[in-house]
């Protein structure tokens, strides 16, 4: 009990801290939300490169900020962004009562 309260007293301290945390902006010719879509785009492919590069990242800093968020994060739902339907099918055997369960992707 005591050892779940001490750990959530940590948690929300460090929680605390991090509000008082601040990143500079960037200027008039960082990059935006085009350079953001563009890197959204290409971010897993930079992801395996900068696997084995230090010089390549997949998110430009400093940026604008949420414009090249914004960018960014719909160049990352081009590739899918997880948003796949699974249907499920029922069948009943009227004879015996028994069901059985497909998954069709």
């Amino acid at each position: 009990m005591k050892r779940s309260i001490l750990t959530m007293a940590a948690f929300g301290a460090l929680l605390l801290l991090s509000a008082c945390a601040e990143r500079p902006m960037g200027g008039p010719h960082d990059p935006a939300l085009v350079r953001g879509l563009i890197d959204g785009l290409l971010a897993p492919i930079s992801f395996v490169i900068s696997l084995f590069s230090d010089t390549v990242r997949m998110y430009a800093y400093p940026n604008i900020g949420r414009w090249y968020d914004l960018g960014f994060l719909i160049g990352l739902s081009a590739w899918g962004g997880g948003a796949s339907t699974v249907t499920r099918y029922v069948y009943v055997d009227r004879r015996t009562g028994r069901t059985l369960d497909i998954e069709n992707r």
